[in-house]
């Protein structure tokens, strides 16, 4: 039964929603942050200028949350990316409630464009493995703009043991390596990812120095990064970059390499990460390793106007 927008409330999230919220995401099992805990879900609406906590919002029918979205506002030279990071409890999908969301996302981007003066880019995320997220960017007019392949290795038992070049080596970073790890991040993906941001992730919940790698050469020069996470029995890849004057030089390769070995040895059953659908070269590699495509991450672009 579909609902009307008059059956759901919008309102600010609150401190005492992050349980409901925390449950309905792992409930989930294609949910980008699925394994998440209340901590680190706490910890993430604090991200360092993005706005994230004011911006967080839960989805109410009657006494039941039945959604909630949180947007993440990332200021670039020219205009405001926001992304979304949100869901519909698995009960209440296909019946208007994502819809009711977009309309009320698209209402407050088109006034915070208004107020401030600035473009907004608003990015939606929409996952293939679930279903009406795709023709929900469709439906609101929103455009194409990149996808990502979503890959899965089901088996760590035989992994692919590469070693790094001898002038290089792998070691933890630190707080003081927050500069380097945001340059070479943004040097890899042409981003604009703050120190204040890495040092925010370094100090949370999700950080670990057994999956965390700086590659280093051989007068200390770091020169490609590594992260992983680890919840339960399933881990995850967010980012691996190598400075482009860096590439073929066998680090990707050598970093993957350990990465897995490491998270095969704490215990996880499967490792997913995600590559631009263009990037072969990338895609090459993941396949060496084992990994196999499960589903698809496509992005949809609208943009509001500051007139």
């Amino acid at each position: 039964m579909k609902l009307s927008d008059d059956d759901l409330v919008i309102r600010l999230h609150k401190r005492s929603d992050t349980a409901n919220i925390v449950t309905m995401i792992n409930r989930d099992p294609f949910h980008m942050l699925n394994g998440l805990t209340a901590e680190a879900f706490e910890q993430d609406l604090d991200e360092p200028g993005e706005r994230i906590r004011d911006n967080t919002f839960v989805v109410e029918l009657g006494q039941t949350t039945v959604g909630y979205f949180s947007l993440c506002f990332v200021e670039r030279t020219t205009h405001i990316s926001v992304y979304c990071y949100g869901t519909v409890d698995m009960d209440w999908r296909r019946r208007g409630i994502g819809t009711a969301m977009f309309k009320f996302i698209f209402a407050r981007l088109e006034a915070i464009a208004r107020q401030e003066a600035k473009q907004i880019h608003f990015i939606h995320r929409a996952l293939t493995s679930i279903s009406g997220e795709t023709a929900l960017g469709a439906n609101f007019g929103m455009q194409v703009q990149n996808s990502l392949n979503i890959l899965c290795l089901n088996d760590l038992n035989h992994i692919k043991v590469s070693s790094p070049p001898s002038e290089f080596e792998f070691r933890p970073p630190t707080l003081e390596d927050a500069p380097i790890w945001a340059e070479i991040y943004n040097n890899a993906f042409d981003g604009n990812k703050t120190v204040e941001s890495v040092i925010h992730e370094f100090q949370g919940t999700g950080f670990s120095q057994n999956l965390y790698m700086l590659c280093v050469n051989e007068t200390g020069t770091a020169v490609g990064l590594l992260c992983a996470t680890f919840r339960g029995i399933h881990a995850r890849i967010p980012t691996i970059a190598v400075k482009r004057e860096w590439h073929r030089r066998g680090i990707g390769e050598a970093m993957l390499s350990e990465i897995l070995q490491r998270l095969q040895h704490s215990g996880a059953v499967d490792v997913r990460l995600s590559v631009d659908s263009s990037n072969d070269a990338a895609k090459g590699l993941y396949t060496k390793f084992g990994f196999q495509e499960e589903y698809q991450r496509i992005h949809y672009e609208a943009i509001f106007s500051q007139n």
